[in-house]
């Protein structure tokens, strides 16, 4: 029977043959396959549960029967199955059942459109049993008056960690009826609780636990997940409870997976036509025939450039952007526009990866490898949940990460999902959250929670308790972001949207070109009392990059293999300058000097040392120092950290480097030597150095690969360029950088 495609392109027999009659097709498809459909199975289910069931008119899948099974057992349950699987029916039956039985269950979804969302269904749901309203919505946008009666009326509260954090645990006596009666907790999108925010969002979830316990209740969790390698062990770290983990591959329709090489622009294939161009050719395109696309970029300057290049399209109007930093009011009206048909293609960040109803879809594009499997298929899933084929195009970036996967695409189809990280009790945020914990209900010092070699100042001890002395040690943490948060104001002193203190620094310095919704504007200043952003109008035909310093201050370190330290460290940054480049060219035009704030975060890193002998020549060992190694350790440093996430679930802005031709500061290795930092780019750190080092082997095997594998003869960005380097890629070599690569992966071959 042959597959169901958008009756606009029926005619053209698959997607393939679709995108080739792209007007100046150039051969862009690289690789193509089409991936078969794995649908679920129903089942018979005579369990707790089936009453619910039987009232909604509903009959669950195999992996849900078995989720509820475990369910009724009294096991912690994480349910770790595709897009579109059902995942939500497993703890909306137990809730429901507990609200009939006078009990309540508490919902936290990492985002406020996701809980709004599940409101809607959770209504209607609870119209199909006959219960009065008892769901609302608890978040940072909820009146004062329906807070009120969520605490009071609610059995079904819905919530977000912020949430949770700043306006329900610090006031938890006046949730001590809802806690005292808390059957499940149910936590959705538990990938999504990795690195930093993840780190947090553990010790939040224990300090819950250890209120409701204080009020008598003893809570089920139940949460789920999109497909992780970790799923158990994940949760179990997020909450301190074992887990059954529950896992089904699965997939509703056909999909046709595309690898769309971006058109060569010489004779090599060398230089290529920028990722954001090509998507936005293909944005045109799917808006020209009407077929509903979702196009993810990794970065907000990206998913602006990308809306920047269609605005004089014939179908710009069918074609908008969509990234976090927008108003609330904005993205839900693009959420339900976009939904409605009224837009046909829309340009996101990960901002929604995460399941929020935005209707079926069609066709999704990648620009650029998402930094894991686990979000590359997250977000391929959110096209192909009605009967019709679906399609799913990765444009590879200009990266490293991306070149590898370029090569090896079969691995991106058939490759196993990575294990997500977090670490509840991380240095530097837990005393944070244990003087949260403590001014909540003071500690008993036998409590799991506490932890005297980790809190450091400001706890008394008082009868076998341990109290702070901190009177708002909610307010000190923060748990999005980094640093204060800056309002973006346009010409008309409108806020238009958000910016974290780095990202201020970064992106809307004074100068800077600043993208929002397609339109550009130009930053008047950066106001870091009133923590206010003034834009003007902006009609330049350039756009902006940071040019940036960074410092690392190594405190202590412990060797991982033979010469591989992992330790803590202080990071140093400092805006400046910044260059202008022209749009679609991207040729420099000036560079122009800018001192901005240092902003200083202690974290973690791996380090290592090189030997200059390693590149000695024919000219000898001076040349070699002087000219050879500053480049060499600078490109191997840049191409180690695009392939970090081939072994941690980290995604490359989340990971910084430095190289040093000689450490100017007393290391526990030796100072005075080459050396090369790598280090985990958010306060505190969150494992991605310390699981490198451990896999050090492989993934400096993978680095000499790259530099081997890689056509260029002098670097590009595919081997050793970087779009994160502060001094825009200067002073670089390749054939250095893969001389030391090659001698450490000779040195640690095996191990």
């Amino acid at each position: 029977m042959p597959a169901k495609l958008p009756p606009a392109i029926e005619s053209f027999g698959s997607y393939r043959a679709w995108l080739k009659e792209i007007e100046g097709y150039a051969d862009q498809i690289a690789y193509a396959e089409l991936l078969r459909a794995e649908p679920l199975r129903k089942t018979e289910y005579a369990g707790a549960f089936s009453g619910v069931l039987a009232a909604l008119g509903l009959s669950p899948y195999e992996h849900q029967a078995e989720a509820f099974r475990a369910i009724e057992a009294g096991r912690h349950v994480v349910l770790a199955t595709p897009t579109a699987s059902g995942k939500s029916l497993v703890y909306q039956a137990p809730a429901l059942k507990a609200v009939l039985e006078g009990e309540t269950a508490l919902f936290v979804f990492p985002t406020k459109a996701l809980a709004r969302d599940q409101e809607q269904r959770l209504l209607s749901m609870e119209k199909a049993l006959g219960l009065p309203r008892t769901t609302f919505t608890y978040d940072g946008d909820t009146a004062s008056e329906k807070r009120k009666r969520a605490r009071e009326q609610g059995s079904l509260v819905l919530t977000n960690p912020d949430m949770l954090h700043y306006g329900i645990l610090p006031r938890h006596p006046e949730w001590a009826g809802f806690l005292g009666r808390l059957r499940y907790l149910v936590v959705d999108e538990l990938h999504y609780y990795r690195g930093v925010f993840g780190s947090h969002a553990g010790m939040i979830f224990r300090r819950l636990l250890r209120l409701a316990r204080y009020y008598g209740a003893r809570p089920q969790i139940v949460a789920s997940s999109a497909t992780i390698k970790n799923p158990a062990e994940h949760a179990e770290r997020l909450f301190g409870e074992a887990f059954l983990a529950v896992r089904r591959t699965s997939s509703r329709t056909e999909r046709e997976f595309v690898l769309w090489r971006p058109k060569a622009l010489d004779q090599t294939g060398e230089v290529r036509r920028s990722p954001n161009i090509e998507a936005a050719l293909l944005a045109e395109h799917a808006a020209a025939y009407g077929i509903k696309t979702l196009i993810f970029a990794n970065s907000r300057k990206s998913v602006e450039l990308i809306g920047k290049y269609t605005r004089s399209s014939p179908f710009a109007a069918q074609i908008r952007t969509y990234r976090a930093g927008y108003t609330a009011r904005d993205r839900r009206k693009l959420e339900e526009a976009f939904k409605k048909g009224a837009i046909s293609v829309l340009v996101a960040t990960n901002a929604l990866e995460l399941g929020i109803d935005i209707g079926d879809l069609d066709a999704v594009v990648l620009v650029g490898f998402p930094g894991s499997m686990m979000s590359l298929w997250q977000r391929a899933g959110r096209a192909g949940r009605g009967e019709r084929r679906a399609l799913v195009v990765w444009i590879p970036r200009e990266d490293p990460l991306d070149a590898y996967y370029e090569d090896h695409p079969d691995r991106l189809t058939g490759g196993e999902p990575e294990a997500a990280v977090a670490d509840p009790f991380n240095p530097y945020l837990y005393p944070l959250h244990a003087h949260a914990a403590a001014r909540e209900l003071p500690l008993a010092k036998t409590e799991p929670l506490w932890r005297p070699e980790l809190a450091g100042e400001g706890f008394v001890e008082r009868e076998g308790r341990i109290y702070t002395t901190l009177k708002n040690p909610h307010r000190k943490i923060v748990l999005r972001g980094s640093g204060a948060t800056f309002r973006l104001k346009d010409p008309f002193g409108k806020t238009i949207g958000y910016l974290d203190e780095r990202q201020a620094y970064w992106e809307a310095h004074p100068g800077a070109v600043f993208l929002h919704q397609g339109e550009s504007y130009l930053v008047k200043r950066l106001d870091l009392e009133r923590r206010e952003i003034e834009l003007l109008p902006s009609l330049e035909d350039y756009y902006t990059q940071p040019l940036a310093t960074t410092e690392v201050l190594a405190h202590e370190g412990e060797e991982v293999h033979p010469g591989i330290y992992v330790g803590r460290v202080e990071i140093v940054e400092q805006v400046v300058g910044y260059v202008k480049k022209r749009y679609l060219t991207e040729a420099v035009i000036e560079e122009i000097p800018l001192e901005m704030p240092e902003i200083r975060f202690a974290t973690e890193a791996v380090w290592f040392h090189v030997e200059p002998e390693w590149l000695a020549d024919e000219k000898g060992l001076a040349f070699a120092m002087e000219a050879l190694l500053p480049s060499g350790i600078h490109a191997l440093e840049h191409t180690m950290i695009g392939l970090l996430p081939l072994f941690v679930l980290a995604e490359r802005a989340d990971i910084g480097g430095v190289s040093y031709p000689a450490y100017p500061h007393p290391l526990p290795s030796g100072g005075g030597r080459p050396t090369i930092f790598i280090y985990d780019g958010h306060p505190g750190g969150v494992g991605y150095a310390r699981e490198g080092a451990k896999r050090f082997p492989e993934w400096i095997a993978a680095t000499k690969d790259r530099l081997q594998s890689c056509p260029c003869e002098s670097g590009c960005p595919r081997c050793i360029l970087s779009p994160k380097c502060g001094n825009q890629n200067r002073y670089l070599d390749k054939g250095a950088a893969f001389k030391l690569a090659e001698r450490l992966a000779l040195i640690y071959q095996g191990k």
